[in-house]
């Protein structure tokens, strides 16, 4: 039985036809390094992930106990770590113009360093010890976590950023965000968000079935400086419910066949949001339309009641199209 990712769901409930352009027939948008102006967001967050996976697993002898601060050697440890790894970045030639990369790199370190800052905080508040980084699940020999849903079982794979384990054993998931908040406004009234954040749920199934433990606690740790959040996930019988709704829905639609273009709903300025939808980067206006009409077909209509519940008649802010 073939494992899936949260992430791989996530990107499906986005733009379904993404998904299988990018992941079932493995067509990618060609990057020229000579193009790049700057190291792109993607990279920034793979370096942040990579240098706090490469620390924690090198001090795994040393981790702090419940409560206690990292070191001066530790923290002066890291910060060597996110060098050697920022080196090997520009020697891939993925960092962009010297100048740029000067100052990118320098906030990248002072990012760094107070990820251990507020990491001691949040330890010492519950009296937490790091446990693990990167726990893989479905992956290296890990066993996988089942997803019982309608269709049957879903087997998941992945890694959970961080575990902390507080003093009564509850088991603390953290998943390490780089990007802004404003994406994330919407997990109060929809827990996975249509389909797009499905990790946290996952991740705590994961770190109690691989760590032990009855509890697990799960939430966001916006850790740039101007973005500077956490944001806690309730995992409670509710969520748990919606979360199997929602993977089986994508699983049963990807096995279906149904990869409609899900362009955005607003014109693309500055940037291009789907390279799929908008390959050219003249705009996705014609491939938004065409979705506009395909989504009331009914062979649609589990996926569309998901992905996209305001296009639905009656809901807020929708256009009532036909």
């Amino acid at each position: 039985q073939r494992l899936v990712a949260p992430t791989a769901l996530e990107a499906y409930a986005k733009c379904p036809h993404a998904y299988l352009v990018e992941r079932l027939l493995r067509v990618r948008p060609v990057e020229q390094p000579e193009e790049i102006i700057t190291i792109s967001p993607l990279d920034v967050g793979n370096l942040v992930h990579q240098t706090m996976d490469d620390f924690i697993t090198e001090q795994a002898d040393a981790l702090p106990g419940h409560g206690e601060p990292w070191t001066g050697s530790q923290r002066a440890r890291l910060l060597e770590i996110a060098t050697a790894n920022a080196t090997e970045y520009e020697r891939r030639g993925t960092t962009g113009h010297a100048r740029l990369w000067d100052d990118e790199r320098a906030r990248i370190l002072a990012d760094l360093t107070w990820m251990l800052d507020d990491d001691d905080r949040v330890r010492a508040q519950r009296g937490a010890r790091v446990r693990s980084s990167e726990l893989a699940f479905g992956l290296h020999g890990a066993d996988p976590v089942a997803i019982p849903v309608e269709q049957g079982t879903v087997l998941m794979r992945g890694s959970a950023d961080k575990v902390d384990e507080a003093r009564d054993g509850t088991l603390i998931v953290t998943d390490v965000k780089t990007g802004g908040t404003s994406s994330y406004k919407d997990l109060k009234d929809d827990p996975v968000m249509a389909g797009t954040r499905l990790q946290l749920p996952v991740y705590a199934h994961a770190a109690r079935q691989l760590l032990g433990g009855d509890r697990a606690e799960a939430g966001y740790w916006f850790v740039r400086l101007g973005k500077r959040d956490r944001i806690e996930v309730v995992l409670d019988d509710d969520v748990e419910r919606r979360y199997a709704e929602t993977v089986g829905t994508l699983v049963a639609s990807i096995a279906t066949g149904l990869f409609p273009a899900k362009a955005p709903d607003s014109p693309d300025f500055g940037w291009v949001r789907c390279a799929y939808c908008n390959p050219d980067g003249l705009g996705h206006g014609e491939v938004r339309t065409q979705y506009e009409r395909k989504r009331h077909d009914p062979a649609l209509g589990d996926l569309v009641r998901l992905v996209d519940p305001e296009s639905l008649p009656g809901a807020l802010g929708s256009e009532g199209d036909a």
